[in-house]
């Protein structure tokens, strides 16, 4: 917590999530010549999330979904995917079927069947789950990232949702507040529960560019993020609020700090200036992630991983506010290589580093 709040810490907190929590990474730290307690902090990172309940029922969604594969998955809120996998056999994203294609009235959009997040069993949990993460010293996460507009993508399509702003935005304003009704429940009950950080976010960028305009943000969404942070706020005026967005964010980072957030994820950067970022908005936001899967670790040597370790310590650690996480990861043999020096330099942070129980 003491780096949230951009404070000097001995070593750097690390986020396992999207990283050792794979089966795959965990085999190659355990295979590692590691001491025990530096094996089992990586394995187990600095962080727990938690997530509201989740029961996906295909039968009440499979009338917006005509020519839904059997193999799909649905989730809780009517999308359907399929994994897809390169020719090499690598995961590469999904197909995605959008329960709302055909819904194009908000008439119509008052009859889809959205979930109910007040329902007790999804919820009635968090509190103790919390308290058992604080007993064992993690930093406890409420997770619910795909806020508004990454949901309702994927519940409409993209390409749909981009032409709905111009031709239908009351249709838009209706879907965003269905969403928002539900998201300001669920962070009201996070922060509730007693986590330290409420996750939000959007996929709101690719590596060239923002997916919408910064005007077009501060009009039809940044206002319902705002309001999601707004409802953790009343209950926890300290809680820390994580967005995550993949791609270039930097645009977007005075509008975020603006309604509240304090840490931004994963921070691409084959994407962003993580030096500048520190410098420019490093007082206001914790960067969490960092971690170049996509140049250094997919095609670098282990002298590019030396130097990227050196950057996390000695360029980005200074202050506080510097959380390492690996994301989005294709664990091909020289990532897996790579990984492992990573590992193996970065053990003297862990070595400087414990995590202590928080008092309840």
């Amino acid at each position: 917590m003491l780096a949230l709040a951009h404070n000097a810490v001995d070593g750097i907190p690390f986020d396992s999530v999207g990283s050792t929590a794979s089966a795959q990474v965990a085999q190659i730290v355990k295979a590692m010549n590691l001491p025990p307690e530096v094996r089992d902090y990586y394995l187990d990172g600095d962080f727990r999330y938690l997530h509201f309940g989740s029961r996906p029922d295909r039968g009440r969604f499979l009338e917006y979904l005509p020519g839904l594969p059997e193999a799909a998955q649905v989730s809780d809120w009517g999308v359907g995917t399929v994994a897809l996998k390169s020719v090499d056999g690598y995961h590469a994203g999904h197909r995605t079927f959008h329960p709302l294609a055909r819904v194009n009235t908000t008439r119509e959009l008052d009859a889809y069947p959205f979930p109910d997040v007040t329902e007790s069993w999804r919820h009635e949990g968090l509190p103790a789950q919390v308290q058992a993460a604080k007993r064992t010293g993690h930093v406890v996460v409420g997770q619910m990232s795909q806020t508004i507009l990454e949901t309702a993508y994927l519940l409409r399509g993209l390409e749909q949702l981009m032409v709905d702003f111009h031709e239908r935005p009351d249709y838009v304003e209706a879907l965003f507040e269905q969403l928002a009704r539900r998201r300001r429940f669920q962070a009201r009950r996070f922060a509730e529960s007693g986590v330290d950080v409420l996750r939000i976010g959007d996929d709101i960028a690719t590596q060239h560019g923002l997916l919408v305009g910064p005007r077009l943000y501060r009009e039809r969404i940044k206002p319902f993020h705002a309001a999601v942070i707004a409802e953790a706020r009343r209950v926890n005026p300290a809680i820390h609020v994580l967005y995550h967005s993949d791609g270039h964010l930097t645009p977007l980072l005075p509008d975020l700090i603006e309604i509240g957030v304090t840490a931004i994820n994963p921070v691409q950067p084959e994407c962003m200036d993580l030096i500048a970022v520190k410098r420019d908005f490093g007082q206001a936001l914790t960067l969490w992630g960092c971690c170049p899967v996509q140049s250094v670790y997919a095609h670098g040597s282990r002298a590019d991983v030396a130097q990227h370790v050196r950057l996390l310590k000695e360029r980005l650690s200074p202050g506080g506010g510097l959380v390492v996480q690996f994301y989005n990861m294709i664990l091909t043999p020289k990532v897996a290589e790579n990984l492992e020096a990573f590992f193996a330099l970065f053990e003297a942070e862990v070595a400087r580093h414990t995590r202590q129980p928080t008092r309840l």
